[in-house]
């Protein structure tokens, strides 16, 4: 028989003044670190940064004024019995009756200050009121945008003066589409004032870790990557509904009030869950700004598909078809086959020639370029572009390998101690701000199927090996580049070593996939989608029209409901039993 003691708790002595000063120097020092914090913040992103201040501002300025007040009226506290004399003794009465025989304790105490329980409260108050005031006053910046938005025929400025640019941390592909069209507008169109936001930043703590880490830690592992993909596949058979939408909303609220703050006259979504708040807010009339929306992969997902979006730019014909299969509303015309935007740069590269030298390559006449670059995933046990390089260096035919590795120096340091077989020459890069150049100067690229990993492939016009797709989005990626004889795939990273040795060995083979590559791609879509935006001619979707979509929809929901009971009552009990 186990015998279990707790031993009796230490009560708490700690003189009640002291509790309420140390609260108050701490509030105190957080307040006036975020006054200097926000009196730095400059013109550029200031906007961003002064909303999200707000709230932290309030919550510590009340937290100083419920401490000081508790110090004021310190005999007051200590005198009341509102606030509960938790000195009192604890029971284990969670413990099973049937497991008292063979557990004994003595009881356990402990004395809680009241100024401590007092100064707990006062920043829980002190939370709990800074929440309200930000909503009040999201609620009544609502409030009065709709009202303006009454009393005008178009509250928004076409041309627009003023973009907005959302996009989303997860993966570098939606952020790197939002900034080749900000690098776009500044170059193109300058007048415009574009400002360029992570949806993450608004998400607030616990959903923004959720949605983005939970996402990325899921992503690497086997089976998460599988349940991903199957998640993926199976919410990609109907347009979000709106109990998703408002989960979303609860969490998005500081986007919102952002939007409203800034007022653009046009919203840019590079993120799906942007495009699906603004559609929302659209729908019930307490938002009339238009939106377009670039979708960073080569299929659209469901996720994608919401309304209004005056206009949808993808990257190939197959993805207008799941856009307009999956929501109704969505027609052909608001669908614009573009191409995913790549960073302008990519448009004014010079020739193949001129990288090499640029980058201090050999570029020898006859010997291709390979490039690899490194992402997080695995094989066994170790970064797969470890595996990646020792299956490129097998390859008997001469080759010139580049392997660019980001700011992973252990993983830069772990290459550089394999030995490199005389045919072969190696440059080893680490984080690099001429991803454009290497990629010009490359025939090959060893690589994930990211949305714009692939884009700027194309956009250079060079043949793609695969690896390590996610189940999901990238393996959709990866069936339209075999499709199109873009690219080859390899399932098992053991197996790289022939599949390259295939290719490179086989000139004419790598010239039909360059040649490929450089017909699939659109080096111009960044500026296709800029000029279109900065022209504000949108086909702007009015709410007379979003609500006689909203009546075809029901009504043909109630048709096909219609049809299904009148198909059962059609089935005699005998015909019921032959079925």
């Amino acid at each position: 028989m186990a015998i279990l003691r707790l031993s009796t708790l230490l009560s708490l002595q700690i003189e009640s003044t002291l509790i309420s000063s140390v609260f108050l120097a701490v509030a105190a020092y957080l307040f006036l670190s975020s006054v200097y914090q926000r009196t730095q913040i400059t013109s550029l992103g200031g906007v961003r940064f002064q909303q999200a201040r707000r709230k932290v501002l309030t919550e510590q300025f009340l937290a100083v004024c419920f401490h000081s007040l508790l110090i004021i009226f310190e005999e007051k506290v200590k005198e009341s019995s509102r606030i509960g004399d938790l000195s009192s003794s604890l029971t284990f009465s969670l413990i099973h009756p049937s497991l008292h025989c063979f557990v004994s304790f003595d009881v356990p105490s402990v004395t809680v200050p009241k100024l401590l329980v007092a100064n707990l409260l006062a920043m829980a108050t002190a939370t709990c009121v800074a929440f309200i005031l930000k909503y009040l006053s999201l609620a009544w910046t609502v409030l009065r945008y709709w009202s303006m938005a009454k009393k005008v025929n178009s509250p928004f400025q076409s041309p627009p003066k003023r973009v907005l640019i959302i996009h989303g941390s997860i993966g570098a592909g939606h952020k790197r589409a939002a900034q080749a069209l900000s690098e776009t507008f500044r170059d193109r169109h300058p007048e415009l004032v574009v400002e360029v936001i992570d949806i993450i930043d608004y998400c607030g703590d616990f959903f923004g870790t959720f949605y983005k880490s939970g996402y990325l830690s899921l992503a690497e592992m086997s089976w998460g990557s599988h349940l991903i993909g199957y998640f993926f596949d199976a919410g990609n058979t109907k347009k979000p509904g709106w109990f998703k939408r408002l989960v979303q909303e609860a969490f998005l609220l500081d986007l919102i009030s952002f939007i409203y703050h800034f007022s653009p006259d046009v919203i840019v979504n590079t993120h799906f869950l942007s495009v699906e708040i603004v559609a929302g807010l659209r729908r019930r009339g307490l938002l009339e700004c238009p939106q377009v929306t670039v979708v960073t992969d080569y299929d659209a997902h469901a996720f994608w598909a919401n309304y209004p979006n005056e206009m949808f730019f993808v990257g190939q014909q197959g993805a207008m078809g799941n856009l307009t299969y999956v929501n109704s509303s969505i027609k052909e015309e608001n669908v614009m086959v573009t191409g995913i935007p790549s960073v302008p740069v990519f448009a004014t590269l010079g020739s193949k020639k001129q990288s090499i030298k640029k980058l201090g390559l050999e570029g020898e006449s006859g010997r291709p370029i390979v490039m690899i670059t490194a992402s997080g995933a695995r094989f066994e046990g170790q970064p797969s572009v470890l595996t990646i390089y020792k299956q490129a260096l097998s390859v008997p035919t001469p080759m010139e390998v580049i392997v660019v590795t980001g700011r992973q120096k252990d993983l830069r340091a772990e290459l550089e101690k394999i030995e490199v077989p005389p045919q072969h020459s190696v440059k080893l890069e680490g984080f690099t701000t001429q991803m454009h150049e290497y990629m010009n100067a490359a025939d090959l690229i060893v690589t994930k199927p990211g949305g714009l990993t692939t884009a700027e492939s194309l956009a250079v016009g060079i043949g793609m090996i695969i690896v390590n797709p996610y189940p999901g989005q990238e393996m959709r990626n990866t069936d339209n580049l075999l499709e199109q004889g873009v690219a080859v795939k390899c399932n098992d990273l053991y197996l790289l070593g022939s599949k390259l040795e295939s290719i490179v060995s086989d000139p004419a083979r790598l010239e039909g996939m360059k040649r490929a590559s450089k017909k699939y791609g659109n080096v111009n879509a960044c500026f296709e989608i800029a000029d279109f935006v900065a022209n504000g001619d949108y086909g702007y979707i009015g709410m007379e029209e979003i609500k006689g979509r909203r009546r075809e929809e029901r009504e043909e929901r109630r048709r096909k409901k219609q049809e299904g009971r009148d198909r059962k009552r059609s089935k005699s009990p005998a015909k019921r039993k032959a079925a």
